[in-house]
């Protein structure tokens, strides 16, 4: 019974428990296995069991790059587990086994991971604080989440956060330029239009020049709401273009005549759709 727990222990730690009774027939013939843990594993290193659990060999041995001992594998994947920890890492960013097998594949070492994290961080630290300031905002990002979308946006963007990145810099240039708060679904609805950060900064630039105009309530006219400025301006609402078309115009014979509202070429520009 001894020799059984031992057994279960040993597969536990390395995670290879499917392999109990494999192995456990193999002690009955050989007791003396249990004794040592490397001997009683390169026995079932042809077993599928054993090649997905320790994969990044595979990778190590087409690169020619010699092959970890089991106990080594696992006293490396802990090494990265705690770089990840120490350094405040999102929970199942770069922490589970398929990823540390690619890790060991590609020979990156926990200094070199390190280094991958700390650039990341410095990545957020340099970043334009609007844009990380929005992330926080709208999504509820730690600087952990920043900082891995840093270390490897490609990965990230399974999570759509290559989205919500782009949503946060159209949010950032909303306030920046017209003083316009975004929600979730207003920023991502200019991200999913494809509206890149300068046509961001140009539109709210101009309906920042324009704001008053759009904004109030003249010769009986109904304000334009944010959205619909937004809207008309990028041109994602028909309507809403034609809306400020249609101002532009009035406000055009009102200058023509000789009216004295916001007289500069800048206001009259800044009432054009974006990319018109």
């Amino acid at each position: 019974m001894a020799a059984v727990d031992e057994l279960k222990a040993i597969l536990d730690y390395y995670g290879l428990g499917s392999l109990s009774a494999v192995l456990s027939a193999k002690i009955l013939d050989d007791p003396t296995l249990v004794d040592d843990p490397r001997v009683l594993l390169s026995t079932v290193k042809d077993t599928t069991e054993y090649k997905a659990r320790f994969k990044g060999n595979e990778n190590r041995i087409k690169a020619g790059l010699p092959e970890l001992a089991p106990l080594d594998y696992i006293n490396l994947e802990s090494s990265y587990r705690s770089t990840l920890a120490s350094n405040s890492m999102p929970k199942g960013f770069y922490d589970t086994q398929d990823d540390f097998a690619s890790f060991i594949g590609q020979d990156i070492s926990p200094n070199e991971l390190n280094a991958r994290v700390s650039q990341g961080y410095n990545a957020v630290m340099q970043a334009e604080p609007g844009t990380k300031a929005e992330l926080k905002q709208l999504y509820g990002l730690s600087d952990g989440d920043i900082a891995a979308f840093f270390i490897d946006p490609t990965r990230f963007n399974q999570s759509d956060a290559i989205k919500k990145a782009q949503a946060a810099q159209l949010a950032s240039e909303a306030r920046r330029q017209a003083g316009f708060t975004l929600d979730v679904t207003a920023a991502e609805a200019l991200a999913t239009e494809g509206i890149t950060r300068a046509q961001a900064a140009q539109g709210f630039q101009q309906i920042g020049a324009t704001q008053e105009l759009l904004g109030m309530d003249i010769q009986g006219e109904t304000a334009l709401t944010q959205q619909e400025q937004i809207a008309g301006t990028f041109g994602t609402n028909q309507a809403a273009a034609q809306r400020i078309a249609t101002r532009r115009r009035k406000r055009q014979a009102t200058f023509e005549q000789g009216g004295g509202f916001a007289q500069t070429q800048q206001g009259m520009t800044g009432l054009s759709t974006i990319g018109q």
